[in-house]
């Protein structure tokens, strides 16, 4: 039998957690930077980045935060402002036990971005499982509103000339739903790459090659038909 091969989830989700008051404050953008369980104790310590270009909704956001039922500890450590957006570097202690973390650590998986936007969370996952076992997994405890799933071929052939992979699609779709492409924009690289759950130089990577296969199926389908030499 052959071993299974390692593969990429980026999956949708929605459940009773602290992510839901984004529906209700849709103006709120949450990139979480790192979440660490805590040895020994039923907690997770997290970093996150919460964004706005509404300070007062982000102080009544906050404050409905720190009453949810699983938070511990809400605590802004820093904040500034950026192209108009206010944003909050926050310390946070939640539960690990019945997390979605705790579903990732313990079942050959690694988290490797996780962003909250309109009452739902966007994971991306490194694990080791067949993607309907896992989406099986995470069911037990959220819902599963939508997902992709890049297996080795998909990731080892991005660069290949061709069709879009799954990912590239959501990263291009939402980028135009977002207004990157438009002029102004009314979306930067670095406000898209966190609402992306992807650092800003990966996401410029990601572009160029999406472009790069648009323009090539284009000019070829050009010179198929004759319009180019």
């Amino acid at each position: 039998m052959m071993p299974l091969k390692w593969g990429i989830l980026r999956v949708r989700l929605a459940h009773d957690d602290w992510s839901t008051l984004t529906g209700k404050f849709n103006n709120i953008n949450v990139h979480v930077i790192s979440s660490t369980p805590i040895p020994g104790k039923d907690r997770i310590i997290g970093i996150v980045e919460v964004s706005s270009d509404n300070i007062k909704m982000l102080k009544e956001f906050f404050n409905e935060v720190k009453r949810f039922h699983n938070i511990y500890r809400f605590e802004v450590i820093d904040s500034y402002s950026r192209r108009g957006r206010s944003i909050a570097l926050v310390n946070i202690f939640t539960n690990f036990k019945g997390s979605i973390t705790e579903l990732v650590t313990y079942h050959d998986s690694y988290k490797y971005g996780e962003v909250m936007h309109g009452g739902f969370e966007d994971w991306t996952i490194l694990t080791w499982m067949r993607p309907q076992d896992f989406l099986g997994v995470l069911r037990e405890r959220a819902e599963v509103k939508s997902y992709t799933w890049l297996s080795v071929k998909d990731t080892s052939s991005r660069y290949a000339r061709g069709a879009l992979t799954g990912w590239e699609l959501e990263v291009l779709n939402r980028a135009y739903e977002l207004g990157y492409f438009d002029w102004p924009r009314r979306v930067n690289l670095g406000e898209l790459a966190n609402i992306l759950g992807v650092n800003k130089a990966t996401l410029s990577q990601e572009l160029r090659i999406i472009i790069r296969k648009l323009a090539l199926k284009e000019l070829e389908g050009s010179r198929k038909s004759n319009l180019l030499p």
